[in-house]
Protein backbone atom coordinates (compact mmCIF):
# COMPACT_ATOMS: atom_id res chain seq x y z
CA UNK A 1 0.00 0.00 0.00
CA UNK A 2 1.34 3.62 -1.20
CA UNK A 3 1.26 6.45 0.49
CA UNK A 4 -1.50 8.56 0.44
CA UNK A 5 -0.61 11.86 -1.84
CA UNK A 6 -2.72 14.89 -2.50
CA UNK A 7 -2.35 17.68 -5.26
CA UNK A 8 0.71 19.26 -6.50
CA UNK A 9 0.81 22.97 -5.08
CA UNK A 10 3.94 25.05 -5.57
CA UNK A 11 3.48 26.78 -2.31
CA UNK A 12 3.21 25.73 0.83
CA UNK A 13 1.25 27.65 3.53
CA UNK A 14 2.99 29.24 6.77
CA UNK A 15 1.79 26.29 9.71
CA UNK A 16 3.99 27.19 12.37
CA UNK A 17 3.97 27.13 15.97
CA UNK A 18 1.18 26.16 18.48
CA UNK A 19 -1.25 25.76 15.25
CA UNK A 20 1.77 23.24 13.74
CA UNK A 21 2.11 21.41 17.36
CA UNK A 22 -1.96 20.68 17.96
CA UNK A 23 -1.75 19.06 14.08
CA UNK A 24 1.14 16.81 15.19
CA UNK A 25 -0.86 15.98 17.90
CA UNK A 26 -3.94 15.12 15.91
CA UNK A 27 -2.01 13.10 13.74
CA UNK A 28 -0.73 11.01 16.41
CA UNK A 29 -3.93 10.69 18.12
CA UNK A 30 -5.56 9.38 14.73
CA UNK A 31 -2.26 7.18 14.48
CA UNK A 32 -3.15 5.90 17.34
CA UNK A 33 -6.72 5.15 16.86
CA UNK A 34 -6.77 4.05 13.66
CA UNK A 35 -3.26 2.51 12.40
CA UNK A 36 -0.83 3.98 9.48
CA UNK A 37 -3.24 2.13 6.88
CA UNK A 38 -6.14 3.48 7.87
CA UNK A 39 -5.26 7.29 8.56
CA UNK A 40 -5.96 9.38 5.57
CA UNK A 41 -5.96 13.23 5.04
CA UNK A 42 -9.76 13.91 5.69
CA UNK A 43 -9.52 12.01 9.33
CA UNK A 44 -6.88 13.70 10.58
CA UNK A 45 -8.36 17.27 8.58
CA UNK A 46 -11.68 16.49 10.32
CA UNK A 47 -9.85 15.61 14.11
CA UNK A 48 -7.63 18.98 13.93
CA UNK A 49 -10.62 21.09 12.48
CA UNK A 50 -8.31 21.97 9.58
CA UNK A 51 -8.79 21.85 5.76
CA UNK A 52 -7.45 19.07 4.28
CA UNK A 53 -6.06 21.40 1.40
CA UNK A 54 -3.94 23.03 4.08
CA UNK A 55 -2.83 19.70 4.94
CA UNK A 56 -1.25 18.50 1.83
CA UNK A 57 0.36 21.63 1.05
CA UNK A 58 2.47 21.87 3.67
CA UNK A 59 3.05 17.45 4.01
CA UNK A 60 2.04 16.32 0.26
CA UNK A 61 1.78 12.83 0.90
CA UNK A 62 0.68 10.87 4.65
CA UNK A 63 4.21 9.57 5.01
CA UNK A 64 5.77 13.13 5.35
CA UNK A 65 2.96 14.24 7.76
CA UNK A 66 2.80 10.87 10.25
CA UNK A 67 6.70 11.27 9.91
CA UNK A 68 6.85 14.74 10.16
CA UNK A 69 4.41 14.09 13.77
CA UNK A 70 6.82 11.26 14.84
CA UNK A 71 9.70 14.17 14.71
CA UNK A 72 7.93 16.52 17.14
CA UNK A 73 7.26 14.35 19.43
CA UNK A 74 10.84 12.53 19.80
CA UNK A 75 12.40 16.30 19.48
CA UNK A 76 9.37 17.91 22.02
CA UNK A 77 10.66 14.83 24.63
CA UNK A 78 14.75 15.22 24.05
CA UNK A 79 16.35 17.48 26.42
CA UNK A 80 19.65 16.79 25.24
CA UNK A 81 21.35 16.35 21.63
CA UNK A 82 23.36 13.25 22.17
CA UNK A 83 23.91 10.32 25.18
CA UNK A 84 25.34 12.23 27.78
CA UNK A 85 28.78 10.74 28.57
CA UNK A 86 28.59 9.45 32.19
CA UNK A 87 31.79 7.87 31.86
CA UNK A 88 30.79 4.27 31.49
CA UNK A 89 28.85 1.95 29.05
CA UNK A 90 26.22 1.31 31.24
CA UNK A 91 26.31 4.87 32.64
CA UNK A 92 25.85 6.40 28.98
CA UNK A 93 23.05 3.65 28.04
CA UNK A 94 21.18 3.61 31.62
CA UNK A 95 20.51 7.30 30.96
CA UNK A 96 19.67 6.92 27.34
CA UNK A 97 17.19 3.79 27.63
CA UNK A 98 15.82 3.91 31.42
CA UNK A 99 15.75 7.77 31.86
CA UNK A 100 15.16 9.37 28.59
CA UNK A 101 11.45 9.99 28.19
CA UNK A 102 11.31 8.22 25.11
CA UNK A 103 9.94 5.31 26.13
CA UNK A 104 6.70 6.51 27.52
CA UNK A 105 3.32 4.78 26.82
CA UNK A 106 2.13 7.64 24.20
CA UNK A 107 5.33 6.47 22.19
CA UNK A 108 5.73 3.13 22.58
CA UNK A 109 1.35 3.49 20.88
CA UNK A 110 2.50 5.55 18.27
CA UNK A 111 5.65 3.28 17.29
CA UNK A 112 3.08 0.08 17.28
CA UNK A 113 1.01 1.83 15.15
CA UNK A 114 3.69 2.13 12.28
CA UNK A 115 6.18 -0.77 12.51
CA UNK A 116 3.53 -3.11 11.21
CA UNK A 117 3.10 -0.52 7.64
CA UNK A 118 6.58 -0.33 7.05
CA UNK A 119 7.02 -3.03 5.00
CA UNK A 120 4.11 -1.59 2.94
CA UNK A 121 4.96 1.63 2.47
CA UNK A 122 8.63 2.22 0.99
CA UNK A 123 8.17 6.00 1.62
CA UNK A 124 7.12 5.84 5.07
CA UNK A 125 10.64 2.98 5.59
CA UNK A 126 12.81 5.63 3.84
CA UNK A 127 11.51 8.79 5.96
CA UNK A 128 11.15 6.60 9.09
CA UNK A 129 14.83 5.44 8.59
CA UNK A 130 16.42 9.01 7.63
CA UNK A 131 14.92 11.25 10.52
CA UNK A 132 13.92 8.61 13.06
CA UNK A 133 16.04 5.84 13.02
CA UNK A 134 19.68 7.15 11.28
CA UNK A 135 20.23 10.26 13.71
CA UNK A 136 19.73 7.60 16.53
CA UNK A 137 21.60 5.03 15.51
CA UNK A 138 24.19 7.92 14.60
CA UNK A 139 23.96 8.60 19.00
CA UNK A 140 24.20 5.27 20.00
CA UNK A 141 27.08 4.67 17.90
CA UNK A 142 29.04 7.91 19.09
CA UNK A 143 28.51 5.89 22.96
CA UNK A 144 30.00 3.52 21.32
CA UNK A 145 32.76 4.34 20.28
CA UNK A 146 33.74 6.50 23.39
CA UNK A 147 33.20 3.10 25.44
CA UNK A 148 35.37 1.34 22.91
CA UNK A 149 38.19 4.08 23.53
CA UNK A 150 37.92 3.64 27.41
CA UNK A 151 38.73 -0.80 27.00
CA UNK A 152 34.98 -1.53 27.23
CA UNK A 153 34.74 -2.89 24.16
CA UNK A 154 36.86 -4.94 21.56
CA UNK A 155 38.71 -3.03 18.79
CA UNK A 156 37.71 -4.77 16.60
CA UNK A 157 33.97 -5.71 18.00
CA UNK A 158 30.95 -5.01 15.43
CA UNK A 159 29.37 -1.74 16.87
CA UNK A 160 26.48 -1.45 14.62
CA UNK A 161 25.20 -5.52 15.83
CA UNK A 162 26.25 -4.64 19.29
CA UNK A 163 24.21 -1.69 19.33
CA UNK A 164 21.72 -2.86 17.92
CA UNK A 165 21.12 -5.49 20.87
CA UNK A 166 18.97 -2.94 23.38
CA UNK A 167 16.74 -1.22 20.60
CA UNK A 168 16.29 -4.49 19.24
CA UNK A 169 14.99 -5.30 22.90
CA UNK A 170 12.69 -2.52 23.54
CA UNK A 171 10.96 -2.88 20.15
CA UNK A 172 9.87 -6.89 20.62
CA UNK A 173 9.06 -5.88 23.70
CA UNK A 174 6.55 -3.06 22.66
CA UNK A 175 5.34 -5.31 20.10
CA UNK A 176 4.36 -8.04 21.92
CA UNK A 177 3.24 -6.38 25.24
CA UNK A 178 1.91 -3.53 23.38
CA UNK A 179 3.24 -1.43 26.65
CA UNK A 180 6.15 0.47 27.06
CA UNK A 181 9.29 -1.46 28.61
CA UNK A 182 9.92 -0.64 32.33
CA UNK A 183 13.35 0.71 33.18
CA UNK A 184 13.64 -2.73 34.94
CA UNK A 185 13.23 -4.70 31.97
CA UNK A 186 15.45 -2.55 29.88
CA UNK A 187 18.70 -2.36 33.00
CA UNK A 188 17.84 -6.33 32.43
CA UNK A 189 18.86 -6.12 28.42
CA UNK A 190 21.40 -3.38 29.74
CA UNK A 191 23.22 -5.89 32.34
CA UNK A 192 22.55 -9.17 31.53
CA UNK A 193 22.91 -9.26 27.50
CA UNK A 194 24.58 -6.25 26.33
CA UNK A 195 26.94 -5.26 28.61
CA UNK A 196 27.89 -9.39 28.53
CA UNK A 197 28.55 -8.98 24.91
CA UNK A 198 30.58 -6.35 24.75
CA UNK A 199 32.78 -7.87 27.30
CA UNK A 200 32.53 -11.35 25.55
CA UNK A 201 34.58 -8.61 22.25
CA UNK A 202 37.64 -7.89 24.49
CA UNK A 203 38.29 -11.29 24.73
CA UNK A 204 37.26 -12.77 21.10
Amino acid sequence: MGSEQGPAVANRPRVEGDREAEIFQGVLEVLIELGYDRLTFDAVASHVRASKATLYRKWPTKAELVVAAVEHLKSSSQEHGQIPDTGSLEGDFTVEFCEAPDYNESSSQVFRSIVPALHRDPELTRLFNERFIAPRRALIRDAMERAQARGEIGASADLDVLAAIVPAAITLEVMTSGEAPTPQFIQTVIREVFLPACRASIES
